[in-house]
């Protein structure tokens, strides 16, 4: 986990964590050595103290293990053309010309979605997607690799290494489905993401 953090971040939450730790080695092996009856009259200082340190922590926690926000994903674009294809047959015979014309409507094209990996964290613009072909563009925007895979298929990118990008290409019918990174610890720790396909 402190890979994903910033140099700053690690920097801090590591001072505030050591600081924790000498005032709790501090109480329990240094003070009672010089006062024997330490805390003694000083209990309700050293409780306040005490609190003062654990509530420090926790918010050095909070504001250096947060996320930042330049991870997310763009705007997904939809993109969905149909083409309409006109062939013309010419027949000859000896006395007679047939031209009969066949006109065809080609499949919708894929729609492709922008996906954004981070520790641990998956985003996309929205979570609703027309049924049909699904191209799921990776881009691992985090420090360490991520995959993408659809969970109850056989649907998974190759390893992505930090800063790079790979597709998912997968044809779904109506229904919930389920994104997540399949390195190991990886969907437990959050990177997973429901979709619906109407």
């Amino acid at each position: 986990m402190p890979l994903a953090l910033s140099t700053g971040h690690e920097i801090g939450l590591g001072v505030t964590a050591l600081v924790f730790i000498l005032f709790a080695l501090a109480s329990s092996f240094l003070f009672p050595r010089f006062r024997p009856d330490y805390p003694g009259h000083g209990l309700l200082a050293f409780i306040v103290v005490a609190f003062v340190f654990f509530f420090g922590m926790l918010t050095a926690v909070e504001v250096f293990g947060a996320e930042s926000k330049h991870g997310e994903a763009a705007a997904a674009e939809t993109t969905t053309a149909q083409q309409t294809t006109t062939t013309t047959q010419q027949t000859t015979t000896a006395k007679t010309t047939t031209q009969p014309t066949t006109t065809t409507t080609a499949k919708p094209a894929a729609t492709k979605v922008p996906v954004s990996e981070v520790e641990f964290k998956i985003t996309l613009a929205s979570t609703n997607f027309k049924a049909g072909e699904i191209t799921f563009e990776a881009k691992n925007d985090g420090k360490i690799p991520h995959d993408l895979a659809i969970k109850g298929t056989s649907d998974k990118t190759k390893l992505i290494p930090p800063g790079g990008s790979a597709e998912l290409k997968a044809t779904l019918k109506p229904g919930k489905y389920e994104l997540y990174c399949t390195v190991p610890g990886h969907e437990a720790a959050g990177m997973r993401l429901n979709i619906t396909v109407a």
